[in-house]
């Protein structure tokens, strides 16, 4: 498609969500798109929308096209997700939020100007957050501690909202919680969609040989005895404490604002990417972004880190006028859920791993991986150049978490 092309398809993207910003007349310059491995779902367009006396600086989040792909994974039931997120999901929880006369809401994610539906075709219109300063981790590398608490306070807040409102609107709650669809669910029904897991597990075991105690790897190979189960089935029947989740709690789903550029002085986070969000134990979150982000060195930190998150899980929900939040969830019945559910967190770090540690010549193009008739998860199956980082980040999650009898 041209640029003109795809510009003036763009500006009837644009024109029912500008409208709200009371802009009718405007023209639309595109920037450039993100790079290959970005977004595997969609494509990432950056614009520029002048209007009289006033600039926006825009993402487009465009769902893929591909027919193959569509007919093949739930692309299209992950944007109408996200979109629901930014659409209906944070209003309802700001609005609550600010019911409650909550000082400090949860408000961590990028401003949505609208949403388009198309017959082949799903786009989220956000503001372009790298304009306002926010950048991006390099994602081969773990996260640094200060990054990594101000990410789970953040979590903390966002997961006592869906708590508090079940308490204290539980009929509009449970709209919003049986309306969110569990795209993950529809990612497990994809063929070899357990190989994905398996195969990581192996490739670790096979690489550390010799290097790491053979106890410990035995017991990590047979982790690939689980993957089903916990793809599957892992909270299958669960009662306790369930919230709506983020979901995709990869590096590449946070962007930081640091003062004056300083990396060891991070202001705020903006979590992106709430394709994957879903309703259950809050521990499926935070599992995943730990043992996905965390260095060594915090991973032997992990009990300060899970308890900084839950001191902001209390905190907010007695900021939204829940005065005894231990009577609904206390630290014990969160630590046994931890210990019951982080192993979703251990397992998708298997296949983050290897997906950090892939060169930027080397992301496939799933749409085109699709067109060519094979299957979505053969594009996480190739060799990676890198196999040292690979190496290196899961030999420290392997050693912690058979140490600590975590699977």
């Amino acid at each position: 498609m041209t640029n003109a092309a795809l510009e003036s398809e763009i500006k009837t993207w644009l024109t029912p969500a500008l409208k709200k910003e009371n802009v009718s007349d405007f023209s639309v310059k595109i920037l450039g798109n993100s790079e290959k491995g970005d977004g595997y779902l969609g494509d990432i367009v950056f614009i520029e929308v002048t209007t009289t006396g006033k600039q926006l600086n825009l993402v487009l989040k465009c769902s893929k096209r591909s027919k193959a792909l569509r007919e093949n994974s739930p692309v299209k039931n992950a944007f109408l997700n996200e979109i629901f997120v930014y659409e209906k999901l944070h209003p309802t929880f700001l609005q609550f939020q600010k019911n409650q006369n909550c000082e400090k809401p949860f408000t961590a994610y990028p401003k949505c100007y609208g949403t388009f539906i198309g017959d082949e075709m799903e786009v989220i219109i956000l503001e372009n957050l790298k304009k306002s300063g926010f950048e991006l981790w390099p994602k081969k590398e773990p996260l640094s501690r200060k990054l990594v608490d101000l990410v789970v306070t953040e979590y903390g807040k966002y997961h006592a909202i869906s708590v508090a409102m079940k308490e204290k609107l539980p009929e509009k709650f449970k709209q919003l919680a049986d309306t969110v669809i569990n795209v993950f669910k529809e990612f497990g029904k994809i063929e070899s969609m357990e190989n994905m897991f398996v195969a990581p597990i192996q490739d670790s075991y096979n690489l550390l040989k010799g290097e790491v105690d053979d106890k410990i790897l035995e017991k990590w190979k047979n982790f690939e005895n689980d993957v089903s189960f916990i793809l599957n089935d892992l909270d299958e029947g669960f009662e306790g404490l369930r919230v709506i989740l983020h979901g995709d709690c990869w590096s590449n789903n946070f962007m930081y604002l640091f003062k004056d550029g300083d990396q060891n002085r991070p202001l705020k986070v903006a979590i992106i990417d709430w394709q994957i969000a879903r309703y259950t134990s809050p521990v499926f979150d935070l599992s995943y972004f730990l043992f996905s982000c965390l260095s060594e060195r915090d991973l032997g930190n992990l009990d300060d880190i899970l308890a900084t998150y839950f001191d902001s899980f209390t905190r907010h929900l007695k900021s939204l006028g829940i005065s005894e939040p231990k009577l609904l969830y206390s630290k014990n019945e969160f630590l046994k859920d931890w210990t019951r559910f982080c192993k979703f967190g251990i397992l998708m770090s298997t296949l983050l791993m290897k997906v950090v540690s892939t060169d930027k010549d080397e992301v496939m193009d799933i749409a085109e991986a699709a067109e060519k008739g094979k299957s979505i998860t053969e594009s996480f199956l190739n060799e990676i150049r890198d196999k040292d980082n690979f190496k290196r980040r899961m030999r420290a999650i392997i050693e912690y978490v058979v140490k600590n009898n975590l699977i």
